[in-house]
């Protein structure tokens, strides 16, 4: 397949300057019922003054309605880096006013920024199934998006990290000063911060000042900012005056009041009392303390020791050489059980680092011989490892990975080359009202137009796009066979009562229904007349035979001139025949003419021609010549006796060099008749007349022709 990509420019100022364009709510508003599938695919990021645009920004197209006013046609939210694509509606040709893309029109192209409107230029991917116009159910597929850049540069700051920033600017005149610094900038929330240029919403806890001393009388649990010297500090302690530990600077008795206990209250001397508090005068601890170990059996035992201190070490017998394997860290006193000496490395065969004489692991096996994945079915297999190490971590999953494809999987860490067939999202519901034929995946985009209220009568729980079409419940009588019957209702509510019985409500009709209440115009006045269908007189309306049937029907042809005339027919029933000719003639050149009559329906007939001359002739076919110039009338006369047939040509002779002879029995009147004797306006070629005709000398001749012009 030849595939083409084409680059466009939008029909529209070159100027970016932002526009004043109405953005619908939802694709409902603008939803014509004709459309087109709009994909975008990006190869890279939109850019606006040298800076990426944010996510968010609306892109769409527009055209002109009847009063030259942009109107939105189809729209989608940005989003970099993923595939997008929306509904392009187009003109609904069942109504009067432009309301979308008429068939070949070219797309113009609005981008949305911070609320300003930008003409953009848009590059298509021409070829297979997509079209760069607007085509009903086709596919479209943009590659690339440029906002327009203005002719007339604008200087500002053209950083948006700067709260000088101006989003029309061209060029930076270095305004940038107040770099934004987004936080709390309420002081009198806990989370101000002085640095902060641009609030963002993070204000949320407001400065309560207090005691936050829990152990002040005073403490304000609900505090989150402590105050200057306002805590009220209890001191606990004996306040007990006559107590051996009574404590002046106490308010707030603690129960450790005591009695004086007198003893050596030196922990340095042998008499020491641990629960005694004043000393003898003079002092009672007299001999000073040795520690060390008192027991006599201990291996450490001091002879000199007066106070024992715990660290006696008991007669234990074992190896205590580090060095062999044998060694006892709790022996006391060496037994000679020292036999195998420690020799340290890596006791793991399945390692490279392992050595043999070793008999103490030392922690050095690192390497596994030959270690490695051994499981095909993960990634990190590898084909020359014979003893599995653990690193088999991730399980292969072959399948589609491009996204772009019907095939693609998520799940897939593996491309298995099984992507065939492009993705094209959209509603692939044939029932549904939005169904596009082209589309192979479903994007939940499909919309069944209905009645979405649960209280309307035609309430359609298919639909998920209300269209106005709901009816409200109507009480009534819904049986059309009954009088009560109401057209609105739509909810019958018993009150049908009355079955209607349809026939003549006029009591002086002769067919009068006493059981009617409805009157259907099938009463049959009472009218007099000839009711006998055998009569001229019959009358097919009356009712009531009068008398007045005086004359038999006769059928049979009624036209005089008719060959078969019937004198006695009342009735013409088409039967009459008629005899006629047909008469031809040729120029042959200069005041020569043949003349020819055809005779039909007449037996035994003979032939006059008169050609205006004083010529005459008795032949069907004759060739003339006339000696003079003027204009002559050619009678032809067929008669068998009983009945004579006449026609008439009349020619103008007039060839350079001849006389002239007048003639002067010239035709003055010519009319024409139907067979039913009708007079006739116009005649056509091919057609039976009855003609008559008047001369100047008196003359009149009435023949049945059929008329040909010559």
């Amino acid at each position: 397949m030849r595939k083409l990509l084409l680059t466009l420019s939008i029909l529209i100022s070159s100027l970016s300057v932002a526009q004043d364009l109405y953005w619908p709510a939802t694709l409902g508003e603008i939803n014509t019922g004709a459309n087109l599938t709009m994909l975008i695919t990006l190869e890279e990021e939109i850019y606006f003054n040298g800076n990426p645009i944010a996510d968010g920004a609306m892109i769409g197209i527009f055209y002109e309605d009847d009063e030259g006013v942009l109107q939105n046609a189809g729209f989608t939210s940005y989003l970099s880096g993923e595939t997008m694509q929306f509904a392009a509606y187009g003109d609904d040709a069942t109504t009067p006013e432009t309301d979308g893309y008429a068939s070949g029109q070219a797309y113009v192209w609005y981008i949305n920024i911070d609320g300003n409107d930008y003409p953009t230029e848009a590059t298509y991917f021409v070829g297979g199934p997509f079209t760069n116009v607007y085509q009903t159910n086709q596919l479209t597929r943009v590659t690339h998006f440029s906002i327009e850049s203005s002719d007339d540069d604008i200087e500002g700051c053209t950083d948006s990290a700067y709260l000088e920033f101006n989003p029309e600017a061209t060029i930076d005149d270095g305004s940038c000063e107040t770099l934004i610094v987004e936080g709390c900038t309420d002081s009198n929330f806990l989370e101000y911060n002085e640095n902060a240029t641009e609030d963002d919403g993070t204000c949320l806890t407001p400065i309560l000042v207090g005691c936050m001393d829990v152990e002040a009388n005073n403490f304000n649990e609900d505090a989150n900012v402590a105050c200057d010297d306002c805590c009220e500090t209890t001191i606990f302690g004996c306040t007990d005056p006559t107590a051996f530990n009574f404590n002046p600077l106490a308010n707030e008795d603690d129960g450790s009041c005591t009695d004086e206990a007198i003893g050596c209250t030196d922990p340095d001397f042998v008499e020491y009392n641990p629960d005694a508090n004043t000393d003898t005068d003079p002092s009672s601890c007299i001999t000073p303390a040795i520690y060390g170990c008192t027991v006599e059996a201990a291996v450490n035992f001091d002879l000199e020791a007066n106070v024992n201190d715990g660290s006696c070490i008991m007669v234990l017998e074992g190896c205590i050489d580090p060095l062999y394997l044998e060694y006892n860290e709790d022996a006391t006193l060496d037994d000679g059980s020292c036999l195998v000496m420690v020799i340290l490395g890596c006791t793991d065969i399945n390692y490279v680092e392992f050595f043999p004489p070793a008999n103490t692991d030392d922690g050095s096996c690192e390497v596994l011989v030959d270690g490695g994945c051994i499981d095909e079915g993960y990634i990190e297999f590898d084909p020359e490892a014979t003893v599995d190490d653990g690193s088999c971590i991730t399980l292969i999953v072959a399948g589609c990975m491009d996204e772009q494809y019907l095939e693609f999987n998520p799940l897939a860490n593996t491309d298995d080359n099984s992507c065939t067939n492009v993705a094209f999202p959209g509603c692939t519901e044939p029932l549904a009202d939005n169904f596009n034929p082209i589309a192979n995946q479903n994007d939940g985009s499909c919309e069944y137009l209905g009645c979405t209220d649960e209280t309307a009568f035609n309430y359609d729980d298919t639909s998920n796009l209300d269209d106005g079409s709901c009816v409200p419940v109507l009480e009534g009588c819904t049986n059309p066979n009954y009088l009560e019957f109401d057209l609105n209702a739509n909810i019958n509510d018993g009150s049908c009562i009355t079955v209607i019985v349809y026939g003549c409500t006029d009591e002086s009709a002769l067919n009068f229904d006493p059981y009617a209440n409805v009157d259907d115009d099938s009463c049959i006045p009472q009218v007099e007349g000839c009711m006998d269908t055998l009569y001229v007189e019959f009358s097919p309306l009356a009712t009531v035979d009068d008398g007045t049937c005086e004359t038999l029907i006769v059928t049979g042809c009624t036209d005089e001139d008719a060959a078969n005339f019937d004198l006695y027919a009342t009735i013409d029933d088409g039967s009459c025949i008629y005899y006629l000719i047909i008469v031809d003639y040729t120029h042959l050149g200069a005041s020569t003419y043949e003349f020819e009559v055809e005779v039909v329906s007449m037996l035994g007939y003979t032939i006059l021609w008169d050609f205006g001359d004083n010529s005459y002739s008795n032949a069907e076919e004759v060739i003339h010549v006339y000696e003079y110039n003027g204009t002559y009338t050619i009678t032809i006369t067929v008669t068998n006796g009983e009945m004579s047939l006449v026609d008439e040509i009349t020619i103008i002779v007039n060839v350079p060099g001849l006389g002239i002879d007048e003639i002067e029995d010239v035709l003055v009147q010519e009319s024409y008749f139907d067979v039913l004797g009708r007079p006739c306006v116009e005649v056509d070629e091919g057609v039976i007349y009855i003609r008559n005709r008047e001369y100047s000398s008196g003359k009149r001749i009435r023949d049945k022709i059929f008329y040909q012009k010559h």
